[in-house]
């Protein structure tokens, strides 16, 4: 475990930073970079920008603010920053780029006038401006409210395009490193005041570990049992839904065909009976498989395996990148919808599937030379 709790996440990890030298892709492979800049460019282009003015972020329309502990470095910012996008880096002192025209600008001190101001968490001590061409569209439906946290903060006028992508990226960075992302007021709705957006680090739950090498199916049942318990290729008897379930998906159905129509809903069903017969033996007969197994009550998972060419940002540098790779997924099933608060009994179903996800990824990077990953594309690493 890391000794420095605030960038521990579920799975106590943290990407090493400051250690990585400027490479490139060639036809050779992965070269360094002897002449070039490294990825971190310098201490300057990191310092501190001056304490943060708190007039700049008061009135309605203002820039979104992302604060972090004062054990977060720029550094590590940018680290998560490179493993989402690929022309992420510093652009200048005190800018770093994220995708596009989207950057963060800092960073800035806080002190505590600062953090009362504009209700800031107390343990804030490191804060970046967003710099972000404004891209909106119309206000979030009534239907689509209390599933997301970041749209729900911007029902008023929901982010499109780069926008969104750079809050959505902010808001992952946040849930790694511990930190909040400050929506500016009027975005939930018309006078509304700020919010704080504060994910649970717990919350990253699902975890992913590319290998260069295939495990075939009784091999990995055997290597994964005395971590996960019993595997099985089908499911587990699904709970008998709560009367509170039974009628919101009665809700939901009534929604869906009053929206679409009858004729509509049934012209879809036979279309996605019609793909399926088509594609479906070419399915059965790929070398993709997948595992069920349970932990407890609430605590039900999927363990998925299939081979793809395609791989997060994050391992573009890869030895392998380029050629097939294995997947090995681990993915909550019990994980509750929308972004309410768990309950005790949630939360502990989510942390027996943390712990033994944990172990299984550990034995799978070790086992199969994997390199995981967690649900947020950032790479994973134990100390």
């Amino acid at each position: 475990m890391s000794d420095t709790p605030l960038t521990d996440t579920s799975t106590f990890a943290r990407i090493e930073t400051g250690k990585i030298r400027a490479v490139r892709l060639t036809e050779q492979g992965i070269q360094t970079q002897k002449q070039a800049a490294a990825i971190n460019p310098g201490a300057s282009y990191m310092r501190c920008q001056g304490p943060l003015e708190a007039a700049d972020f008061t009135p309605v329309g203002c820039p979104q603010l992302v604060v972090f502990p004062a054990e977060v470095t720029p550094e590590e910012v940018e680290a998560l920053a490179v493993s989402l996008w690929e022309d992420a880096g510093w652009v200048a002192p005190g800018r770093l780029r994220l995708t596009g025209q989207a950057e963060l600008n800092g960073p800035f001190s806080l002190d505590q006038q600062t953090r009362e101001t504009l209700h800031l968490p107390p343990y804030s001590q490191v804060a970046f401006r967003l710099d972000c061409p404004r891209q909106r569209s119309g206000e979030l439906a009534e239907d689509l409210r209390g599933i997301d946290l970041l749209t729900d903060a911007f029902a008023a006028s929901e982010p499109i395009g780069l926008e969104y992508e750079a809050l959505r990226g902010l808001l992952a960075i946040c849930r790694r490193l511990g930190g909040s992302l400050r929506v500016g007021p009027g975005n939930s709705s018309k006078d509304s005041a700020a919010q704080m957006l504060s994910p649970d680090p717990d919350s990253a739950v699902n975890l992913a570990v590319y290998s260069p090498y295939w495990i075939e199916k009784n091999a990995l049942k055997d290597l994964l049992e005395p971590v996960l318990g019993e595997l099985n290729t089908e499911p587990g008897a699904p709970e008998r839904p709560s009367r509170s379930q039974q009628r919101l998906k009665r809700e939901a159905e009534a929604l869906v065909t009053a929206q679409l129509g009858a004729e509509k809903l049934a012209w879809i069903a036979a279309e996605a009976a019609a793909f399926d017969k088509e594609v479906g033996g070419q399915l059965s007969n790929s070398n993709a498989f997948a595992f069920y197994g349970s932990l407890g009550s609430g605590a039900d998972f999927f363990v998925g395996v299939e081979a793809s060419l395609q791989v997060p940002a994050s391992l573009r540098f890869h030895p392998n990148h380029g050629k097939p790779f294995a997947i090995y997924q681990l993915q909550w099933l019990g994980e509750p919808s929308g972004n309410r608060r768990l309950s005790r009994v949630e939360r502990v179903a989510r942390m027996k599937v943390i712990n033994a996800f944990e172990d299984a990824a550990r034995l799978l990077a070790q086992v199969a030379a994997g390199t995981v990953v967690d649900e947020d594309s950032f790479l994973v690493t134990w100390n």
